[in-house]
């Protein structure tokens, strides 16, 4: 059974209100000062993309008024350090042309990829798909129930739940959906759909964010053009034309029929054949 005991107390001291973590040079608040060069991102952050505009007004800010802050930290190695929360900060930070950026260490008794995962979320949305892989991470590594994640990350079940579903999303719809243009409504209406399956028109609609979630569920399938049975027209078309055939078709209708002959006789007598 999973305790959440250990996000109490100590997540709220290391996620609290900027006004909490405001440095005060005349107490030793277990702070870290750490050169920049020696802190690392976490490849496995969930947040995979910035939004450059926003990481440039944090810099002026941050030139403006310091880092107000702290980043969390875990130890990679004797000198250097590992990102948990704040990549934000210490991209902007970077820009700022800060030297030295004030860290707390992360406490042993808490998981990293949840800590990284709720500053995320509480700091600014994530892309859908980025949260949706970072619980999907969580649930595999520390074998969390979707109830259990629901209450140490703050989110309802279903919430999860449904964002769960949607990694089984095309990548053309993910990207639909990650820009706002398609609702997990529709998101979920399209798993386990290709694009090139839909009606075209339907396709036109979703990319424009027209179509609504019911005209997805009735109307999404292409109507079917009635297959030919390929090897019976190849041993029609082989008895017709004396020779042996190899007829190709694919799903858009397009394809090619290949002809063999096993001499220039045959060669001439096929081409003469054709042309008369």
């Amino acid at each position: 059974m999973v305790s959440n005991k250990k996000l109490g107390k100590g997540l709220s001291s290391l996620l609290g209100n900027k006004q909490d973590l405001k440095l005060d040079s005349k107490k030793d608040n277990g702070l870290l000062l750490i050169p920049i060069e020696r802190i690392f991102r976490d490849e496995n952050q969930p947040r995979k993309e910035f939004d450059k505009e926003k990481i440039d007004e944090l810099a002026q800010s941050i030139i403006k008024n310091g880092l107000i802050q702290p980043l969390i930290v875990t130890k990679k190695d004797s000198e250097n350090y590992i990102l948990v929360a704040g990549e934000r900060r210490w991209r902007a930070s970077q820009i700022a042309n800060l030297k030295t950026l004030p860290a707390l260490l992360l406490p042993s008794d808490l998981d990293k990829d949840e800590i990284s995962l709720i500053e995320n979320i509480q700091r600014e949305n994530l892309k859908v798909t980025e949260e949706a892989q970072a619980y999907q991470r969580l649930i595999e590594k520390n074998s969390y129930t979707h109830d259990q994640l629901s209450k140490i990350v703050g989110k309802s079940r279903s919430h999860i739940t449904n964002l769960l579903r949607i990694l089984n999303l095309h990548e053309y719809f993910s990207e639909l959906l990650n820009k706002g243009i398609i609702s997990m409504g529709h998101a979920r209406a399209l798993v386990g759909k290709n694009p090139e399956e839909l009606d075209e028109r339907l396709l036109s609609q979703i990319n424009t964010g027209k179509a609504s979630v019911r005209d997805i569920e009735h109307n999404s399938v292409k109507k079917k053009i009635n297959e030919p049975n390929l090897m019976q027209e190849e041993i029609n078309l082989s008895q017709t034309i004396g020779f042996k055939t190899k007829i190709s078709y694919s799903k858009s209708g397009k394809g090619n029929i290949k002809i063999f002959y096993n001499n220039l006789e045959q060669y001439n007598f096929l081409i003469n054949k054709l042309k008369n």
